[in-house]
């Protein structure tokens, strides 16, 4: 994205230095603009960072990643190649899946050429072509410009995107084995939502991961972080870390006045906000008068977390780098989680031990488990209690213990994470790590926008916004915002 002669420059300000913002930033800074990117935190990475503790290591965030090829082209884009800053490692299996009856699935290559599988994939793989470049690339007032005479010949997968089935219908009705069903089902929590809720659309998730592989960076995921951040640094991006932004106001309707928790102000041609956008606009967005924004509210939450950060002492082999312990009861899980609020009775557990890449992340004949549960967003007035902690940390190793995994007087060190926590340390909306659930076309297709509606010079990036959460696709959503503003604001 060169600089074209006689382009104006521009004073750009990045609120948020997660993924989606060190994107747009390094973008900008490529082409030219003067970049600043101001962070409440005092480091960058967003949700991506990485926890030490007792000798061992876990990441906080993201643990898996798919579409390599859109880190690589960042790189590119900035005339640098990722290979020599990142040391990816395909997984040769993506997920060991545990079910109670001893059943146990590796999601290798076989598994993609079971007779089922594939054929799933075959449909999955329609969905992908239509919607692919349309959604992914493009925001969603140009998802025409995706379509040519050339390949018109892609609207002949016209009826598997234009479906008012869910996911959890496509899916049954094309898969017949139980283990495989919620497998397949298990993908809409990619995005904090229930599959038996969210439009089949989405069934192109599998296609996905099955078609670009499963992807683990040497060292753990944070070295994203640092990899995008020091690109950053060597294309001009300045950083103000430990800078909580307070509000937001326009100048003149053609630049804005951006104020900081310590008072201090400043002017900016453009602002990029890569904060949680439904607490933005309850927050430093509040004051600015946008028609809708109240709206932005509505809609149903994504999934929290309820995290079991734990240092083991031994070693089970029979634990892949990336484990799903499935509940018996998939409806009444998703039920309990999106209609009822309430965290399940019988979770499915994800345990990712990094220590089978990276054996530096736990101290020798240990492991690192980060252990991840689904539970519904909460309003803040309503937070977990010590003793509610607890004891649903004995419901989860409980669980484990169902499927063999007993860990009693194994744990050597551990920490807890849970929706308060999200809230506080990244101002996720009530802990909601993906912002808005996509249970709807509307809600699926059409989320916060990458422009504020009706206004000039304010942008959005990052999970909550167009086209998703998930690494590539936050990375996706920073690489539209720089190219709406060198188109918008030249």
């Amino acid at each position: 994205m060169d600089l074209s002669r006689g382009q104006s420059l521009k004073k750009i300000t990045v609120v948020g230095a997660g993924l989606g913002g060190l994107a747009a930033a390094i973008r900008l800074a490529r082409a030219g603009h003067a970049v600043e990117v101001w962070e409440k935190n005092a480091t960058p990475g967003g949700k991506l960072k990485e926890r030490r503790q007792e000798g061992f290591s876990w990441g906080t965030g993201p643990s898996l990643l798919t579409m390599p090829q859109v880190l690589r082209e960042l790189f590119e884009s900035a005339g640098e190649r990722m290979e020599e800053h990142l040391d990816l490692v395909q997984l040769d299996s993506a997920c060991r899946y545990f079910w109670t009856n001893g059943t146990t699935i590796d999601e290798d290559a076989a598994f993609w050429l079971r007779p089922e599988v594939a054929r799933f994939l075959a449909y999955a793989r329609g969905i992908y072509e239509l919607s692919g470049e349309a959604y992914l690339n493009r925001p969603p007032g140009d998802f025409w410009r995706a379509f040519t005479l050339g390949n018109l010949w892609k609207l002949r997968h016209l009826g598997k995107v234009a479906t008012t089935r869910t996911m959890a219908a496509e899916v049954e009705r094309r898969i017949s084995d139980p283990h495989l069903r919620q497998i397949f089902l298990r993908f809409a929590t990619y995005n904090g939502s229930s599959p038996y809720l969210t439009p089949a659309t989405f069934n192109i998730i599998p296609y996905v991961e099955a078609e670009f592989g499963a992807w683990y960076v040497r060292g753990g995921m944070p070295r994203i972080t640092e990899a995008l951040a020091g690109l950053a640094l060597r294309n001009g991006v300045k950083f103000r870390f430990n800078r909580t932004v307070t509000a937001v106001k326009s100048v003149e309707k053609k630049a804005w006045e951006v104020s900081a928790q310590d008072g201090e102000r400043e002017r900016c041609d453009a602002l990029v906000c890569n904060a949680d956008a439904l607490s933005a606009w309850t927050g430093f967005l509040a004051g600015l008068r946008v028609k809708g924004a109240r709206k932005i509210l509505e809609p149903a939450l994504s999934t929290s977390g309820f995290i079991l950060f734990l240092g083991i002492r031994g070693r089970d082999l029979r634990l892949g780098h990336h484990n799903i312990f499935f509940s018996d009861d998939y409806p009444r899980e998703f039920d309990e989680i999106h209609r009822q609020k309430i965290n399940p009775t019988e979770p499915t557990i994800y345990v990712s031990v990094s220590s089978r890449h990276d054996p530096g992340h736990a101290p020798e004949g240990h492991d690192n488990y980060f252990v991840l549960i689904n539970v519904p967003a909460r309003d803040p007035q309503q937070a977990w209690t010590f003793a509610e902690t607890m004891h649903y940390r004995e419901v989860v190793l409980k669980r484990l213990e169902r499927f063999g995994v007993d860990l009693s007087g194994r744990i050597v060190t551990e920490s807890i994470f849970t929706s308060g926590d999200f809230a506080a340390r990244d101002l996720a909306h009530h802990g909601a790590l993906y912002g808005w659930a996509s249970h709807s076309i509307g809600t699926s297709l059409f989320r916060p926008p990458l422009r504020a509606q009706g206004m000039r010079h304010l942008y959005f990036v990052g999970g909550t916004t167009h086209p998703g959460g998930g690494i590539p696709l936050v990375l996706l959503s920073g690489k539209m915002v720089a190219e709406m503003i060198q188109r918008e604001e030249s």
